[in-house]
């Protein structure tokens, strides 16, 4: 009997152990009906499978790389500007063709028609368009028809299709709208905006290219839109822009400032300015 006494002791001394270490490491949560075990408790280390896709691979594929610096960031008009000529580079991703595009702010332009009549020229026809570019020229590394054969187009335009998409200021019959608009080309190429030929952009080693761009000497002011097109198989893939400010710095500057915001005071210096030099200049004759 006393053995007997002591077996249930110790069953109940084993008892109330187990009960205190399972107080001591806090209370028991059971997983939901068909949940996965956490790791650690309950079941084995979950295993992560490893990506499909390195994370550096992107999944879509990305635009090409096309990177254009021009060597100057403005063009400065002075007293004794002559022109200027701006170096355009970059590289881009081969394999493609470059299309550089240069288009000055747009404005309304007029043209005048003029008739000789009893031997003189008069004017006997006037026509406004409007979203005229000041300034036009284009340049490839291949010639444009032939880039431009496989329906690149759109974003594109040659000088003639440029043109075409102006608007009359006033309506016109088709055939005196295309004379007038001869007639705008012929002024603008007499003085220099709008250059006849395509100018060359030379690649070197598959993927640096270079192009000089020919300013002339009366390039109106205003911010013009450098653009550069990467073409593949005819088709545009990469575009980059870049703004070219052109504006009056100095003398000449300021000058331009007074006529346009003091024009009476401007007027009534010039004509001050104009007598002191014939005063000046007969005191100077009268002692010779």
């Amino acid at each position: 009997m006393r053995a007997g006494m002591l077996a249930a002791l110790g069953v109940a001394f084993a008892l109330c152990a187990s009960a205190a270490g399972a107080l001591a490491q806090g209370p028991r949560v059971e997983p939901a009906p068909g949940a996965r075990p956490a790791p650690g408790i309950g079941g084995p280390p979950d295993v992560i499978a490893p990506p499909s896709v390195p994370p550096s691979v992107p999944n879509e594929p990305t635009t090409p790389d096309l990177i254009v610096d021009l060597s100057l960031a403005r063009v400065s008009i002075t007293s004794a500007f002559q022109g200027e000529s701006i170096l355009m580079f970059g590289m881009f991703d081969p394999p493609g063709e470059i299309v550089v595009v240069v288009a000055g702010p747009a404005a309304r332009e007029t043209v005048m028609r003029k008739q000789r009549f009893l031997g003189i020229w008069l004017n006997t026809g006037r026509q406004s368009f409007d979203d005229v570019p000041a300034y036009y020229a284009i340049a490839a590394s291949q010639p444009l028809q032939r880039l431009l054969a496989r329906g690149a187009g759109g974003e594109i335009l040659s000088l003639e299709d440029r043109l075409a998409s102006v608007k009359p200021a006033t309506p016109r019959d088709a055939a005196d709208l295309a004379r007038f608009r001869a007639g705008l080309v012929e002024v603008k190429r007499r003085e220099g905006l709008y250059p006849a030929a395509i100018g060359q952009v030379t690649v070197q080693a598959g993927r640096l290219f270079r192009v000089d761009l020919p300013f002339p000497s009366r390039l109106p002011e205003g911010v013009y839109d450098v653009r550069v097109y990467l073409l593949r198989e005819g088709k545009i893939v990469a575009a980059v822009s870049r703004p070219l400010p052109v504006g009056k710095v100095g003398f000449s500057a300021q000058l331009a400032g007074w006529a346009s915001h003091e024009g009476a005071l401007y007027g009534v210096g010039a004509i001050l300015m104009a007598l002191l030099v014939g005063w000046i200049g007969g005191s100077v004759m009268r002692r010779l």
